[in-house]
């Protein structure tokens, strides 16, 4: 049976970036992958160029950084069951283009929906209320 694949998270940043984005050759549209750290939080793991000697270009996994609380939320339960998930970057903003800012990574969560539904849910709270209906005028 294929697994239907719709986005969970369109776009998440990605906090405390540990990488240079650019000397790392991290481009939109590349694969990344999501782990449990020891603390609790969802570290972004993704391959990225690390020169050997300062000259043969190797690449390696590398820890880019970790997700927001938010975020961390909906996808710990889905990584301890082992969900499958596809995990893409979808903006980048590498530091000599931020200025005065910070660098971004942005990255996209895309799984099945039926295998999410039970960290999705959000309480009753949160529902929107249904809209009272229309009144109709005398004719």
């Amino acid at each position: 049976m294929r697994e239907i694949m719709e986005p969970i998270l369109p776009q998440v940043p990605v906090e405390g970036i540990s990488v240079h984005i650019g000397r790392s050759r991290l481009s939109m549209g590349d694969t990344v992958t999501a782990r449990l750290l020891p603390d609790g939080r969802v570290g972004v793991f993704a391959q990225v160029q690390r020169p050997f000697l300062g000259l043969v270009p190797l690449r390696r996994e590398a820890y880019l950084g970790h997700l927001g609380p938010i975020a961390a939320q909906v996808l710990t339960p889905a990584l301890l069951d082992g969900a499958s998930l596809r995990l893409r970057v979808v903006m980048l903003t590498p530091e000599h283009l931020v200025g005065a800012g910070q660098p971004e990574i942005h990255i996209s969560v895309w799984g099945d929906p039926r295998l999410l539904t039970p960290f999705l849910d959000v309480p009753e709270l949160f529902h929107a209320e249904p809209a009272p209906p229309a009144r109709r005028g005398k004719a």
